[in-house]
């Protein structure tokens, strides 16, 4: 029996125990409206409404900013600075119905590097969704997108001196069949990813640097049942299944090598809002990914996702985030990587139209098949200010480094970047 089997049939078994045990309440077990953080709260002073036309809210906004970097081509000798405008907006649509949902939306992007043009590229994406609420409890939904988009110089591939940032498209379909009554939330959604990545050519040479080994299909299924044991805990299992079919092999060692892979992962763990001024979400588990060629090993162990906020007043948010999983960064000889990561966030309402906020980001990439490390660290500071409903500004400072070890790395991928930058949005 496939993997994906498995989870269907223990959900759907699962799903009626659950569904048969519990009993109906009037409390909403699953509100967690206790505390609000900063980013969510409501300014109907400063906040953009939408425009109605017929029966859909249309929301749409401007984007215009600049951007000073110290490093732009991501080295870690003979660093280049530049500036880079952006300026672009986007469109969305959603029915206001008193049940059901219908939406679309659609953005543009133009990034211009000033001294590098090469550097350029923009940012394009267009999706469709949909809500067909069957009944008070149960829904089912679905959306369909496409992106055109371009990795940034962070990314692997740059290790090799590539000319310009890697372009790829990005195109797939999402379902979902959601059931809630009032202690049992029970989530399912099955996903199809399509990408397709540009070659790329070396600096100097002209040497052609081959991506096709990158393009694949990827399937995801996820379900998670939850049960709520009274209005401020719940606990909830869920499971994974995954596919990874690639277009091409690659030639390793001499022969032929599939990329190809599947996966699952199980886990449990706790949803919760505390009186202490605390909620989150957290979820502790077993991950495993089984490559179809035996040439490359296959992946298991911990697995760890979590989100927690903290409301020490309210003006202000700590929130902490955290995961364990497995990732293909792109590297040609170490289809997998196990990504380690955890982060945390401050925001402070200094005033009911002024945001500062700050954030400490670090991640940890441990490749199979070689003894390669990279570890990321991403610090940033950003300021937000509402002047009205119609005009919003936003000033920010980051500082991202990668150090890299191991015997196999090419040159030294490590670096150290910097950027300041500024940015209007307009809601007209």
């Amino acid at each position: 029996m496939t993997n994906f089997k498995r989870v269907c049939l223990l959900s759907v078994a699962t799903g009626a125990l659950f569904t048969t045990t519990a009993l109906a309440q009037s409390e909403n077990y699953y509100s967690r409206d206790k505390y609000q953080a900063v980013r969510d709260r409501a300014q109907p002073e400063f906040d953009p409404e939408p425009v109605r036309l017929g029966a859909f809210l249309v929301r749409s906004q401007a984007d215009l900013g600049v951007t000073a970097t110290d490093n732009v081509f991501v080295v870690s000798d003979n660093e280049e600075s530049d500036t880079i405008t952006r300026i672009g907006g986007q469109v969305a649509a959603t029915s206001n119905w008193n049940v059901h949902e219908i939406g679309a939306e659609v953005s543009a992007h133009r990034n211009q590097y000033l001294d590098n043009d090469q550097e350029s590229f923009n940012e394009l994406t267009a999706l469709a969704r949909g809500r067909l609420d069957v009944s008070r409890e149960f829904a089912l939904a679905g959306a369909a997108f496409v992106q055109d988009l371009a990795e940034p110089r962070t990314t692997f591939v740059n290790d090799f001196g590539v000319d310009r940032p890697i372009a790829f498209t990005r195109s797939g379909v999402v379902v979902e069949a959601n059931y809630q009554n009032d202690r049992v939330r029970w989530y399912n959604s099955v996903s199809v990813t399509n990408e397709n990545f540009d070659d790329g050519q070396q600096v100097n040479t002209g040497v052609n640097i081959d991506q096709d080994y990158r393009d694949r299909s990827f399937t995801n299924a996820r379900s998670r049942l939850a049960y709520a044991l009274s209005p401020n805990l719940a606990v909830f299992g869920q499971g994974t299944v995954s596919q990874s079919e690639y277009d091409e092999t690659q030639i390793l060692a001499g022969q032929p090598r599939s990329r190809d892979s599947q996966g699952y992962t199980v886990s449990g763990g706790v949803d919760f809002e505390l009186s202490s001024l605390v909620r989150g979400d957290v979820a502790v588990g077993y991950l495993n990914e089984e490559k179809d060629d035996d040439f490359f090993a296959d992946v298991s162990g911990l697995s760890l996702d979590g989100r927690v906020q903290w409301f020490p007043t309210q003006l202000t948010t700590v929130e902490l985030n955290g995961g364990r999983r497995v990732v293909d960064v792109g590297a040609f000889d170490s289809p997998s990587a196990i990504e380690t990561r955890a982060g945390v966030r401050v925001d402070h309402e200094l005033r009911r139209n002024i945001i500062l906020s700050g954030f400490v980001n670090a991640n940890n990439y441990e490749y199979e098949e070689t003894d390669r490390k990279d570890e990321n660290i991403e610090l940033g500071a950003i300021a937000a200010y509402k002047l009205n409903k119609r005009v919003h500004l936003e000033a920010f400072a980051r500082r991202l480094d990668r150090d890299s070890s191991g015997a196999g790395i090419f040159g030294d991928p490590s670096y150290g970047v910097t950027l300041l930058g500024i940015g209007l949005r307009l809601h007209p």
